[in-house]
């Protein structure tokens, strides 16, 4: 015969469950172990792009119920996070999540953005399938039963509330009193009801985190069908194919008028600027004083500015902050990267930068410049010398005389 308390749980448990349901679309990890080594599962991750976001044409059959129609999402996107893990058997094991994110239409405007779905495990276990056909070199049947020597972790039922309010209504404790099921079941019911509130509002807040950084601040958008996409940026070159409108892909710089892209995994391609809508940030970037200051000089791109000790043994910065540009070298064109373009690209990063330093504090004791590629080279001058050569107190001969080149052949024109 069944106790009081046993009747008691099943009334409670339903309430338990429902609380455990609200809170497990998260990200599941799934895992499977194979016999290849390390550096050929890359090589084979690599091959299916498994690194690489892609576009989910539709979201139904991959993500996991929710309270929100799915109907009110578009522009789906995933990408696997993976792991690569030693077996015991000197094998791999592949660990991967999907993480899906969409465009939330609400009928209400402020709450409309981009949000992280769960997925159902499909994406999982599909790339994984792939990934075996890809080692293999034989088919996996979809309906063949799976036993992954790594479990695939599963969410826990929080019953604690259960358990206290067994001890506090368990018929040995108080033998010589009959238990009262309904203070029981109430009890329990108010310790259920507050888990759940608790767990609400942390997912709340986990929503509202996942929603200011699901998505990415560097896309461009496409405005309308048919866009067409090219392979270098002019419009004689090959296309590739045509976009359609609201196609978004990840800027990544600008070149007279033509905005270069990534389309998928390593492959570029070039959109018309006035094609697309460019993201907040990089359009204030394209409209920063940098930017209209170097636009002459379409053979250099700045990679990164950082505040550092300077990097050489020049007694006049040697030991000192300077400000340091990394200079990628664009241009196929000579005459655009050679030594005199060089000389004069380093002028004008100078004295622009010396314009910014004015307003440091403390301020750099000098602007450095370091050319990334294998001829490339590094220029350095002190802040005070830059201010001259500004004011025209400072011919560029003697500046140049007085400035640190290494090696000095990066910057010497070619003997005619």
């Amino acid at each position: 015969m069944k106790g009081p308390f046993f009747r008691s749980f099943l009334l409670v448990f339903p309430i338990l469950l429902f609380a455990a349901t609200r809170v497990s679309p998260q990200a599941v990890p799934y895992a499977r172990s194979f016999p290849q080594p390390r550096i050929e599962v890359e090589q084979a991750l690599k091959y299916l792009q498994g690194y690489s976001g892609q576009k989910l044409p539709v979201l139904d059959g991959f993500v996991a119920m929710g309270d929100k129609p799915l109907d009110r999402y578009e522009r789906g996107f995933y990408q696997f996070s993976i792991d690569l893990l030693p077996s015991d058997k000197g094998g791999t094991i592949v660990r991967l999540t999907a993480k899906i994110t969409a465009w939330y239409a609400d009928r209400d405007v402020s709450k409309s953005g981009y949000q992280v779905l769960p997925s159902n495990g499909r994406l999982e276990l599909d790339f994984l399938d792939r990934l075996e056909e890809k080692l293999t070199g034989k088919p996996v049947a979809a309906s063949a039963p799976k036993s992954p020597s790594v479990q695939t972790p599963q969410p826990k039922l929080d019953l604690s509330a259960v358990r206290g309010a067994a001890t506090m209504a368990s018929p040995l404790s108080q033998p010589s009193q009959p238990p009262d099921e309904v203070a029981t079941i109430r009890n329990q019911r108010v310790a259920a009801e507050k888990r759940v509130r608790q767990l609400n509002a942390e997912l709340k807040n986990l929503q509202e985190i996942r929603q200011s950084q699901a998505h990415p601040q560097n896309l461009v958008l496409v405005k309308k069908s048919g866009t067409p996409v090219y392979a270098r940026a002019a419009d004689e070159s090959r296309l590739l194919f045509q976009a359609s409108a609201n196609d978004e892909f990840e800027f990544l710089d600008m070149d007279h008028g033509w905005v270069h892209v990534t389309i998928s995994g390593d492959s570029r391609g070039y959109l018309r600027a006035d094609s697309v809508e460019l993201p907040e940030r990089v359009a204030e970037q394209l409209e920063s004083p940098a930017a209209s200051l170097l636009a002459n000089f379409p053979g250099f791109r700045v990679e990164r500015e950082e505040n550092s000790q300077f990097p050489g043994d020049w007694a006049p910065l040697k030991g000192k902050q300077v400000k340091l540009y990394t200079v990628q070298i664009v241009g196929q064109n000579a005459k655009d990267t050679g030594a005199v373009a060089r000389l004069n690209y380093c002028v004008a990063l100078f004295e622009m930068a010396a314009r910014d330093a004015a307003a440091a504090n403390p301020a750099p004791e000098g602007i450095v410049v370091i050319f990334d590629a294998a001829d490339g080279g590094i220029a350095g001058a002190r802040l005070a010398d830059i201010q001259k050569l500004s004011a025209g107190s400072l011919k560029r001969e003697a500046f140049w005389a007085q400035s640190y080149l290494d090696p000095p052949e990066a910057f010497q024109p070619a003997p005619k």
